[in-house]
Order: C-alpha cells, then sequence, then structure tokens
C-alpha cells in the first residue's frame, strides 16, 4: 500500500510559531509521517521553521538541535547589529532618500539584515535545492503592490497577477520576506522578471511583508478544488496537517490609548480573518484533516495525559527575541502532545 500523500501547513505567528510547529514535526518524525509529507507551506515563522527544516540536514536530531538553538538564542540582537553596522546603516539611509526624493522603490532596508541571518543559518541555496527529493516546498509573501500573495516554492514561484518568477533567488530571501512581520520591519523589495502565461516577461518590482497578513495559516495552497487556470501552486493530496499558533480566544481589557486602540483594532480584524480560513478550513471534506490549534481550549480536545495547558502560553509573543527555556519546552510539548492525540484520532 502506498504511503498517503500529506500536505502540512505551518502558520505564522513569530518565534511562537516555530517552537509550537517544532512540536509538531517531533510527533510527525515519531509516527514516521514526515516522510509522507508532499507538499510544505510555511507563513512567517511557519516558513522559517519550513525553510529550516526541508533545506537543513536530513537527520531530524541534527535539526532538532539547531532550531532549538535558534530560539534560544533568538534573532533580535543579531538583526540590530546587522542594521546599525556602518556599511548598512548608510545603504539604508541612501535607500530612503532616494526613494523620498526620487521616488525609485527603496531597494535596501533593515529587512535585508533578516535575510543575511538566515542566510548565515545555511538558507542561502536556490529554492530548488530541498533536502528531500519528494518534497515541495511553498514559502509566502504578501506584496504590498497589488495586494496579493507572492509564493515562492521549490518547484515554482508565482504572483498570481503578475505570472511565474523566473528566478526567484535564495531561500533567505523568500522565508525573510515571508516573515517581515510590518510593525517591526520594512517591505522587501525586490525586482523579478515574471512570465505570463501567453510566454510574454517583464520586469516588476516587489514590495513584500508578513504573509500573514494574506494568510497566516499558510494552507490556502493547499485546499482542494484549485485550478490551474488560476494558479501555479496546486497539489493533489489525501490529507492535510495545519499546524495552527493562533492563541485562541481570549479577554482584552479595552484599550483608552490610541496606540493600544489601534493595536487591538488590527488583532480584531486580523483574528476575524483567520477564523473565516478556519471555518473555510473545517468545511473542507474530500480529505481528512488535522488541525493542531495551539488556542484550542483544553476541554475540547481528546483526553491527554500531562497536557501542557493552553493560557498562559498561548499569549507568548510572536517577536524573534531569544525564547526562554521553559517557554520553549511548553510550546513545543504542547504542539506534540495535540499532534500526536490527533493524529491518533483522524489518520
Amino acid at each position: 500500500m502506498s504511503s498517503p500523500r500529506i500536505g502540512l501547513a505551518l502558520s505564522g505567528g513569530g518565534f511562537r510559531a516555530v517552537a509550537f510547529g517544532l512540536g509538531a514535526l517531533r510527533a510527525m518524525h515519531d509516527r514516521d509521517l514526515l516522510s509522507s509529507v508532499r507538499v510544505v507551506s510555511g507563513i512567517s515563522g511557519g516558513a522559517i521553521l519550513s525553510a529550516l527544516w526541508a533545506y537543513g540536514a536530513e537527520d531530524f536530531g541534527e535539526f532538532d538541535l539547531s532550531t532549538r538553538t535558534l530560539l534560544r538564542t533568538g534573532l533580535q540582537l543579531e538583526l540590530t547589529r546587522r542594521a546599525l553596522s556602518p556599511r548598512a546603516a548608510i545603504r539604508s539611509l541612501t535607500s530612503a532618500v532616494r526613494a523620498v526624493t526620487v521616488g525609485s522603490p527603496r531597494t535596501f532596508s533593515r529587512t535585508e539584515a533578516l535575510v543575511a541571518a538566515l542566510a548565515n543559518r545555511g538558507l542561502d541555496v536556490p529554492l530548488s535545492a530541498v533536502t528531500y527529493p519528494d518534497l515541495a516546498v511553498v514559502l509566502s509573501a504578501t506584496d504590498l503592490s497589488n495586494g496579493n500573495a507572492v509564493r515562492f516554492g521549490s518547484q515554482v514561484s508565482s504572483s498570481s497577477p503578475l505570472g511565474r518568477i523566473v528566478d526567484a533567488g535564495p531561500v533567505a530571501d523568500a522565508a525573510a520576506a515571508s516573515a517581515a512581520f510590518p510593525l517591526l520591519l520594512p517591505p522587501l523589495v525586490r525586482q523579478y522578471q515574471f512570465e505570463r502565461s501567453d510566454g510574454s516577461r517583464h520586469f516588476t518590482h516587489t514590495a513584500m511583508t508578513d504573509g500573514g497578513v494574506y494568510d497566516n495559516l499558510g494552507v490556502t495552497p493547499l485546499l482542494p478544488g484549485r485550478s490551474n487556470e488560476h494558479t501555479s501552486h496546486v497539489y493533489d493530496l489525501d490529507a492535510l496537517i495545519v499546524v495552527d499558533a493562533g492563541r485562541g480566544r481570549f479577554l482584552r481589557t479595552p484599550a483608552t490609548h490610541w496606540l493600544r486602540r489601534t493595536k487591538q483594532t488590527f488583532e480584531i480584524s486580523h483574528g476575524r480573518v483567520q477564523d473565516g480560513t478556519r471555518s473555510r478550513l473545517h468545511a473542507t471534506t474530500s480529505v481528512p484533516l488535522v488541525h493542531v490549534y495551539l488556542g484550542s481550549s483544553d476541554d475540547r480536545l481528546p483526553s491527554i495525559a500531562g497536557l501542557i495547558p493552553r493560557d498562559p502560553i498561548s499569549a507568548y509573543g510572536t517577536n524573534f527575541s531569544a525564547m526562554p527555556a521553559s517557554a520553549l519546552e511548553a510550546l513545543s510539548v504542547r504542539g506534540e502532545q495535540i499532534t500526536r492525540a490527533l493524529i491518533n484520532h483522524h489518520l
């Protein structure tokens, strides 16, 4: 009997998503399901985790260790150091001035520090250089110019309004574009040559920000019923596993200051969009679905001995700061526990 063709989606959520997703991957590895994954789709923090797994060491233990090391050391200090180096600061300032005075795209910003940091972790390789021969990779960003997704893939990279990207560059670019959280990092600007369906080609600048702005679950490229007439990313799958680092429903203290009001308004709007995607996901009945959701109420999960409770770890931040060992342990173990339980239940 042939193994099932599994589509794996790893959601956004900064280092919270990386730690929770790492636990899910551990459970899948132990059940020998990672070898059945035919496509992994990553967004933001999930894009970083997807890239580290898909382009990293073939030995899972080595991948696990390198990911935990990244989480424990963090990226914030490194990004600050790289962005404030004299050469980078001058290039960023020059690019910003040119953008204001001439109106040209800002081709260098502190987001380049994230590109360099990821490249330094083995991701300065072509998107086609996947460690596992039967695995396809999709890392998605949001193009601020047209409001659509830019999907970087090991098989094809494209943007539906613009066409196929002829040369999408290294993995580090794609992962950084997907993880460029807009409140902290400027969009990553790249010029690509696009090829339309009629074979014509054109060069266009893209200003790419966090893929979670468009689809924080990363599941859209994997959904059944997609057509090659409208997208380059169509995959024939037997099951979906969606690892969702959303924090779930919680009570807020209503903000009075404008900055906090803005933040809360964004969180509510973003949450409603993602709830809509989750509803669409659960309406899919043509393939089995395992939705590994960090924000699931503990009493709605299957009985799990020693379950790490949702609160307060679901409120862990979504930045790239160094993660305390206790938070890393709690998030990854909860991801592992829920994944094991739901795999047993659904698959």
